[in-house]
């Protein structure tokens, strides 16, 4: 009986294979929060990569007075070209007018629409109602003051599941917006052949 007590107490005193151990445990860790770190880091640079990229269309697009719908479809492959790996990509392209109208009527205040283009029809334009409801996201703006909406979404897939055993929830295919409103260096852009706007 003593014998085997000093046996047990032997065995439970002997430390030799713990540091195996305890890599072996942590190894899956340290790959998954290595593997984390790469795709948290991609994210926020596409994060980054996106908006700017819509400032530099937006700042393009300032500098013009008329556009043709080539110039506008072009901009979709500039999109395409400053964000590579994107899935897919998407953008709207809106110049509007602010109206005050009667000056002692705030109500009779509103937005006209000069025109709105997605390159490729990937978006729905926007129209003279849909604009009056993007109000709060405009600088305020003196009576016939115009400017350009740049409008971006940009899909990002990851490429690993960074999720940790329904702990931790991990990163999932999402989409990255930016609106940016410009000021064009001109009174307003146009599209080419829009009545009424030159």
């Amino acid at each position: 009986m003593l014998r085997l007590r000093q046996s047990l107490q032997s065995f439970a005193n002997d430390e030799s294979g713990v540091l195996l151990a305890e890599f072996l445990i942590l190894l899956p860790l340290l790959l998954w929060a290595f593997v984390a770190l790469f795709i948290y880091w991609d994210v926020f640079r596409t994060i980054n990569v996106t908006q700017k990229a819509a400032y530099g269309i937006a700042d393009l697009l300032s500098r013009q007075v008329v556009v043709t719908e080539n110039f506008v479809d072009g901009l979709q492959n500039v999109l395409d070209f400053l964000t590579p790996g994107a899935p897919d990509s998407r953008m709207r392209i809106t110049s509007l007018e602010f109206d005050a109208g009667d000056p002692a009527d705030v109500a009779d205040d509103r937005y006209v629409l000069l025109f709105s283009r997605s390159p490729g029809n990937k978006v729905l334009p926007l129209t003279d109602v849909t604009i009056q409801d993007l109000d709060e996201f405009i600088p305020t703006l003196d009576d016939l003051d115009s400017v350009v909406i740049v409008e971006t979404w940009v899909d990002y897939v990851p490429d690993f599941d960074t999720g940790l055993l329904n702990v931790a929830p991990g990163i999932t295919d999402q989409t990255f917006t930016q609106f940016i409103v410009t000021r064009p260096r001109d009174r307003r852009v146009c599209l080419d052949g829009t009545p009424g706007c030159a």
